[in-house]
């Protein structure tokens, strides 16, 4: 009898495990940014060595796309040695800057990177953890032939294709020379997708917490020095650009899930205000082309700082890095805690 009664248990465990799987899916999206990755390593270290928060998939860009298989693998205490201890050596090696953009194709050589990622990620043990994982892991990159973003994927692309799309995905066009795959060049995808939230509602998320490394409009403060090298104007240029993608894209996740909520707003006061049937409503949208069918509300928390984190997201300086990751732990915890105390978003009591 008890037998039976444990395996009835065990049963319904699993079948519960897999409802709450299908129904509730949780995403983590990684924006870009550099060596400003340290803060994402914190705040992900808070979420899930802390809080013990586990996520369905994570997707990243840039060096969202490197801290994605860690997360995937569980490898939390790789992720912040290497954010705190990382160098530029370890990253990057300059050019000359008039060769390079005479004679080039970027101002810097990425093959320290690329070693470290074939060393790091190519490793065999390390990489059949990630392949056990049953977190999925989407790396974001654009081809540079056709424009369009493509995402990296440990069980879709073979080890060699996924190492290079991490690399691509971490690569800042004119920065870092762009990656070979095929007959493609790819670069870093937030040239498109900084915060890549469109895959993860894509891929069915229900609720996507994100971290993004630049504060708000709101807490962005005015450059008061004057821009007077190409290079730094270059470069502010770049930074101008990237604060433009990442606020569009968190924009338009939020107006998504707001316009798939006041959509079942609508239906839901017209059976119950107006009395229309089931029918009736159906007719009331008949002949219009419904983009959010099979959709659903994502509710979206985001993690990010409140002042920008450092001068240049080049800038591997452990020491600075080392603080960086205490304000990603720090901030993580202040916006988990208003959730909490507020009981609002995904980390209301009783959501776990």
């Amino acid at each position: 009898m008890f037998y039976r009664f444990a395996n009835l248990f065990s049963s319904a465990q699993q079948s519960w495990a897999v409802f709450n799987r299908y129904f509730y899916k949780r995403a983590l999206v990684l924006s870009g940014g550099g060596a400003k990755g340290a803060f994402t390593a914190g705040g992900v270290k808070y979420l899930m060595v802390e809080l013990g928060f586990n996520f369905d998939l994570v997707v990243g860009t840039s060096t969202g796309a490197l801290i994605a298989p860690l997360v995937a693998s569980q490898d939390i205490a790789n992720l912040i040695h290497f954010y705190e201890n990382v160098e530029q050596q370890d990253i990057l090696t300059d050019r000359p800057d008039l060769l390079a953009f005479l004679f080039s194709d970027a101002l810097n050589d990425t093959k320290p990177l690329e070693r470290l990622i074939n060393k790091f990620f190519g490793d065999r043990r390390r990489y059949e953890r990630l392949l056990q994982s049953s977190t999925e892991i989407f790396v974001a990159t654009v081809n540079m032939q056709t424009g369009e973003i493509e995402y990296g994927n440990q069980h879709q692309d073979s080890k060699p294709i996924l190492l290079k799309k991490i690399l691509a995905s971490a690569c800042v066009p004119v920065m870092m020379p762009p990656v070979k795959i095929g007959k493609y060049q790819y670069v870093d995808g937030g040239v498109k997708e900084i915060a890549p939230f469109s895959k993860a509602i894509d891929e069915g998320a229900t609720h996507i917490v994100s971290v993004i490394l630049s504060p708000d409009p709101e807490h962005r403060e005015t450059i008061r020095k004057e821009f007077t090298s190409s290079m730094d104007i270059l470069k502010r240029t770049l930074g101008l650009l990237t604060d433009e993608v990442v606020d569009n894209d968190l924009k338009i996740a939020m107006v998504y899930s707001e316009a798939i909520r006041y959509l079942g707003h609508i239906k839901t006061n017209a059976k119950e205000k107006l009395g229309l049937t089931d029918p009736q409503i159906r007719k009331l949208f008949a002949g219009l082309e419904n983009p959010f069918r099979g959709k659903r509300i994502v509710g979206i928390t985001t993690i990010r700082p409140d002042e920008e984190l450092m001068d240049s997201s080049l800038n591997f300086d452990p020491d600075k890095m080392r603080e960086v990751v205490d304000k990603g732990y720090k901030k993580a915890k202040e916006v988990v805690s208003q959730e909490i105390l507020q009981a609002t978003g995904f980390f209301k009591p009783g959501n776990s």
